[in-house]
């Protein structure tokens, strides 16, 4: 029989050698030759050298994995023994592909600041990003986003253009010299959305005069560059002492005629025209030799009289004929319909009056966050004294608004609403004074005189004596106004606490409806307690004024007007 072979093992003893359990090895074993490690063989102890320990509970975690035995699902749920969570995927593993689907990208995964700015993250994250932007990010003015909505002048949030323009903005100052020989060929679309990206990223008064000159013409070339496109100026907190409301004024009077030479009426006159010619008495020649001799030479005078004459005649026609040499002209908006002048650091009344003769053709206006009308705003609190008593400088004292007197700016807005007769849309974004455009002081009083004739005594109300704009006549065209004071109140502790009123009341189930819309939280502010309380007495303010508005529109039968608080309640 064929014998049988049996295997033999060798077994291979580990060279590996922990560094705790060298120092445990005898001396000899130490010198005893050993083969030179490879450089694969030396990685992997240090490796192994240089690995954390394990700990106490990772071990005993890695123990209870290895040694529970796993139970199927089945007799899993009849023992309600829970279920077990998945291992976790090793680090460099690859998922294996299903066959069909999608091949995924190669390489590692995409970092996460690249997810949350890409266009392909998930729809949670780009609406994280999205409430943030409105919450944090400063926004266009009222009147940018409207004309946006209308015409869509501003680039897409993404593009290349936004990039171009905001990089313009927030480098305005150099910029703005360097490229003044480029800025002129733009579109007027393109300058426009110019001036609204500066009030959004450029610097607080970082326009100026010259740079708005250089905008909208070339040094080198006094031609139109757009004036007359030109529709809507965005001067969003853009005024400045280097650009006031005067420098505007300048931009929208009525351009000068320029004067032509009449050709016509050019005549060769003598080179001294201011002396008169005197008669020359002629003189009797001695023989017919010297009188012919003195006629030549008589000849000869005249014509060179007469040449030069003729040439001083031209020098005269190129000098009138010369072209100026080129220089920054005032551009001029012939076809300006919008114009925004909200947030200024410098607003005065008396320059918007001054100008305001040259403003008929505007159809939306933004005043929004401007002063108390009145000419003498440095003077509220100066006072002259009399024999009699203490009164006060300027129109307007320090305590007006506490003593309901609204004259002055009644009047200011009656001799602003007669040049702006055009107006369709007024912004009033934070605005005081709203009690100034019916001219009411909230007392309701009535006098009565008597009348010229026999007849009965006719009433006469005290309210009706104060000027103010008139809404059936200078704007009667005006079918909205933003009534909307800049900020809305989240503290529902504190409108709860107010006494009864109807505007806490709307507000506190406004903001229960829509205080989770992201286009609202820009809107909302945590103040409490006494901003609170002003904001709802100014909320009364402008919602009676709107009423008073729309009483007069109507006995008159005029148009709709339509008020704008910045939340709509029913």
């Amino acid at each position: 029989m064929p014998k049988k072979h049996t295997p033999s093992y060798t077994t291979a003893k580990p060279s590996y050698v922990h560094p705790s359990l060298q120092s445990s090895r005898s001396p000899a074993s130490s010198l005893a030759p050993s083969e030179p490690a490879t450089v694969s063989q030396r990685i992997q102890q240090l490796r192994r050298e240089q690995a954390p320990r394990a700990t106490p509970e990772q071990r005993d975690e890695l123990t209870s994995a290895v040694s529970s035995r796993t139970v199927p699902p089945d007799l899993r749920r009849i023992l309600a023994i829970p279920e077990v969570n998945a291992p976790k995927p090793k680090a460099n593993a690859r998922t294996r592909r299903v066959v069909g689907a999608a091949r995924p990208p190669p390489g590692p995964a995409a970092p996460t600041s690249w997810l949350q700015t890409s266009r392909h993250a998930p729809a949670y994250m780009r609406s994280k990003k999205k409430a943030g932007a409105e919450h944090g990010a400063v926004r266009f003015g009222t009147l940018a986003r409207v004309t946006n909505e209308e015409f869509k002048r501003l680039p897409l949030p993404r593009s290349l253009v936004h990039q171009c323009l905001r990089t313009l903005a927030l480098h305005w100052e150099e910029l703005s010299e360097f490229e003044q020989h480029y800025l002129p060929s733009l579109p007027a679309s393109l300058k426009e959305a110019i001036l609204s990206y500066l009030t959004l990223y450029g610097e607080r008064g970082g326009l100026s005069f010259k740079s708005l000159k250089i905008l909208f013409q070339n040094e080198e070339s006094a031609a139109n560059a757009g004036w007359d496109e030109t529709q809507f100026l965005d001067l969003t907190g853009l005024l400045n002492e280097h650009l006031t409301i005067s420098d505007i004024g300048k931009c929208v009077k009525r351009s000068t005629a320029i004067g032509t030479l009449d050709l016509g009426a050019l005549r060769i006159t003598d080179a001294t025209p201011s002396k008169a010619k005197q008669p020359v008495a002629k003189e009797i020649a001695d023989s017919w030799e010297d009188e012919v001799e003195w006629n030549t030479g008589a000849a000869a005078d005249d014509r060179a009289a007469n040449v030069s004459v003729v040439m001083e005649a031209a020098s005269d026609f190129s000098d009138a004929m010369q072209i100026p040499a080129a220089r920054l002209q005032t551009p001029y908006f012939s076809n300006l319909s919008r114009l925004s002048l909200a947030s200024p650091d410098r607003a005065s009344w008396a320059d918007l009056l001054r100008i305001s003769s040259n403003l008929g053709k505007l159809t939306h206006l933004s005043l929004a966050y401007w002063p108390r009308p009145s000419m003498t705003p440095n003077a509220h609190t100066a006072t002259m004294v009399s024999n009699h008593t203490r009164v006060a400088l300027g129109g307007s004292h320090f305590y007006s608004d506490l003593d309901d007197d609204w004259h002055e700016a009644t009047n200011i807005l009656r001799r602003f609403s007669k040049d702006t007769y055009s107006l369709q849309w007024l912004d009033l974004e934070g605005c005081t004074w709203l009690k100034a455009l019916t001219g009411q002081s909230g007392r309701s009083t009535s006098v009565r005189f008597p009348s010229t004739g026999d007849q009965d005594l006719e009433a006469w109300d005290a309210q009706a004596a104060i000027p103010g704009p008139d809404w059936n006549d200078a704007w009667r065209r005006v079918t909205y106004l933003n009534f909307f004071q800049g900020w809305i109140p989240s503290d529902n502790q504190s409108l709860q606490n107010m006494p009864a009123g109807i505007v806490p009341v709307l507000l506190l189930r406004w903001l229960r409806e829509n205080k989770e819309r992201e286009d609202v939280r820009w809107k909302l502010n945590p103040e409490t307690g006494h901003a609170v309380a002003e904001w709802v007495n100014r909320e009364k303010v402008a919602r009676h004024v709107s009423s008073e508005i729309q009483a007069v529109r109507k006995r008159a039968g005029g148009a709709w007007c339509k008020a704008d608080f910045g939340w709509s309640a029913s």
